[in-house]
Formats: C-alpha cells, sequence, structure tokens
C-alpha cells in the first residue's frame, strides 16, 4: 500500500475534525480535510463530518460558517442531552443515545450523538468517543459497502447505534439466566446484590431508549422529504427493535424482581423450617427438663435418695416418656 493510498484510507483527526469524506454513490467514499469541507459546493457529492464538540475550531464553524441556523447549533452543542429530533429550517436534527463500548467503560453510561443533515450534507458531533460512526466509515473506507446517499447514511447510523444496544441487553439477560438457574441460599446475599445492580443498569438503560423510541417514532411520522423509501422501511424496523429493547428491559426487571422474591422465599422457608426443627425438640425435651428440675431441688424429702437403683428407675421412666412423646407428636403429624 501506498503512502497516498494509506493517508486516503487511515483519517487524521485535524482540530476538531475526527474526519470527513465525500460519498462517491457507490458504497465508498473519500476521505476530506478542512479545507475541502470548507469548500464543498452542495452542488457536488453528499457530504459527511464527524465532529469534536469541545473543539473551538468546530464551535467556531457551526456557529459562523455552517450555514445552520443558531437553535439548530444550540441543540447540537448543547451540554445535556436527551434522545430527541426536530425539524430546523435548513435540516432535520436527530440526538441519540449509544450505549458506551469503549474499553474499562460502564455500558449504562450512554453516549450522545448529535446529527444533523439537510439531504446534501450530514454532521455528526460527539463529546465522548463513540464507535458507531466508526462502523459506517470503515463500511464506506475498506468494504465500499456503505451507504450511498445523505439519507441512506443518516439512517444506518440510527441503526448502527441501535443495534450495538442488543450486546449489552443480551449481557443482562444472560446474567439474569444464570442467577435464576444457580439460585442458591449460601450466596443469597451476593445474588441479591447481583439483582439489584441489574434492575439499576436496567433504569439506567431505559432512561435513554425509552425516549429514542419516541424520537424515532416521531421521524416516521412526519420523516424528513429527503429520505427515500428504502430509509423509511429500513428505519421503521429500527423503530420496532427500539420498541423491542424497551419491552426486553422491562421484562428483565421484572424477572429481576421475581428471582429476588424466590430467593426471599427460600430463605424464608429454610427459616421456617429451622425454627420447626428447634420447636419441635423444644417440645420434646420441655417434659424431660420439667422432671429433671423437679428432681434435682436440694430439699428433704426427696424420695429413693437412699435407693442405688434409682438413677436408672428414672432415666427408664424418661425413655417412656420420650417414647410417649413421639408417638403424640406423630399421631399429630408434627413428625
Amino acid at each position: 500500500m501506498t503512502d497516498g493510498l494509506k493517508s486516503q484510507r487511515e483519517p487524521l483527526e485535524e482540530d476538531g475534525l475526527l474526519f470527513g469524506c465525500v460519498l462517491d454513490g457507490e458504497g465508498g467514499a473519500s476521505l476530506v480535510n478542512w479545507a475541502e469541507v470548507e469548500a464543498w459546493s452542495q452542488t457536488g457529492p453528499a457530504l459527511w463530518i464527524h465532529l469534536d464538540r469541545d473543539s473551538e475550531r468546530v464551535q467556531t464553524w457551526l456557529k459562523h460558517e455552517s450555514n445552520l441556523t443558531g437553535p439548530t447549533v444550540e441543540a447540537l452543542l448543547a451540554e445535556e442531552t436527551r434522545p430527541r429530533v426536530f425539524r430546523g429550517k435548513r435540516g432535520f436534527v436527530t440526538i441519540l443515545r449509544g450505549v458506551n463500548t469503549n474499553p474499562d467503560e460502564d455500558p449504562t453510561d450512554m453516549i450522545a450523538m448529535r446529527m444533523w443533515s439537510d439531504g446534501h450534507r450530514v454532521i455528526t458531533i460527539r463529546q465522548q468517543r463513540l464507535l458507531t460512526p466508526r462502523d459506517i466509515l470503515r463500511q464506506l473506507i475498506e468494504t465500499e459497502t456503505g451507504p450511498t446517499t445523505a439519507a441512506q447514511l443518516y439512517e444506518r447510523l440510527i441503526h448502527r447505534i441501535t443495534e450495538r444496544m442488543a450486546e449489552v441487553l443480551a449481557s443482562v439477560d444472560n446474567r439474569l439466566f444464570q442467577i435464576e438457574e444457580n439460585i442458591d441460599i449460601a450466596l443469597a446475599s451476593e445474588q441479591r446484590r447481583q439483582l439489584s445492580a441489574l434492575r439499576q443498569e436496567g433504569a439506567a438503560l431505559r432512561r435513554y431508549i425509552s425516549p429514542q423510541k419516541e424520537a424515532l417514532t416521531n421521524i416516521l411520522i412526519e420523516p424528513p422529504s429527503w429520505f427515500d423509501d428504502e430509509s423509511r422501511l429500513r428505519l421503521r424496523e429500527t423503530t420496532d427493535r427500539v420498541v423491542r429493547y424497551v419491552e426486553e428491559i422491562d421484562a428483565a426487571r421484572e424477572r429481576a424482581m421475581v428471582i429476588k422474591d424466590d430467593i426471599a422465599n427460600q430463605l424464608a422457608e429454610a427459616t421456617n423450617k429451622t425454627l420447626y426443627i428447634l420447636a419441635i425438640i423444644s417440645g420434646i425435651f420441655l417434659p424431660l427438663s420439667f422432671f429433671t428440675g423437679l428432681l434435682g431441688i436440694n430439699i428433704g424429702g426427696m424420695p429413693a435418695v437412699d435407693n442405688d437403683s434409682a438413677f436408672w428407675i428414672f432415666c427408664i421412666l424418661m425413655l417412656v416418656v420420650l417414647a410417649g412423646e413421639l408417638a403424640i407428636f406423630r399421631r399429630l403429624g408434627w413428625l
């Protein structure tokens, strides 16, 4: 591979421009730099630029050179975001959240991806590293099997950010299954702690996935005019998948509660069984303790004090009483 070809296939970050590319309309793309981005014309091929929100160059460009309206720029640069969509004067804004698949990070710490497009140009902005744009860029640059239009690119980004959630949700479901299959009273404390952690993960995921479902539904209800029929159909499938994710999260949280109740019930059953055994033992030895206590008092008049066989007679009497108690308990169904 020559140095020129290598430079075309490996984007270098340039002052807030994480990468930029021009679609060739056949599934591939060529990388561009800031100068080419600024020289791009709407009459040319579709342009995609991926920007770093924290870059001063990016903020200046968006506010003064991008030709975006003030409300649109404000939405794209907002510090805190929730999944939403809105139709701006010059384009369509979609803000979504994706699971954090970066190494050593919590997947439920969902990362925002801000997107804008007018059907000719697609702008994506990130504050933290998100792998979804790189997945699509890899399709365009390495395999040349990527989107061919801005509409398809917009839809592919939404689809991919949704697709990456599946692995995290499957992990939650698998961990629930493992706990359910291996409920052990001896590990009850640890398993209940794991269930609480899983419920918290589910709540954290649902916090953003649920409004994401509503956002995608709003796009389906009133899609941008530049969306083609194929993009609408694929977006509908993606929306159905998000709806299923929300249902799976709710089902997982309910399963966690049921499993937690099962563990509590088994603990209660084990405790009751122990108490029952202790009660039976106490019932058996209560009369025996009464007799031994009565005959063990040190006062005058105790019978058989001078009889050498008195101890053995008393032991036999205790065995008879014990046998009688066992027979009565068995008849009553207590044993």
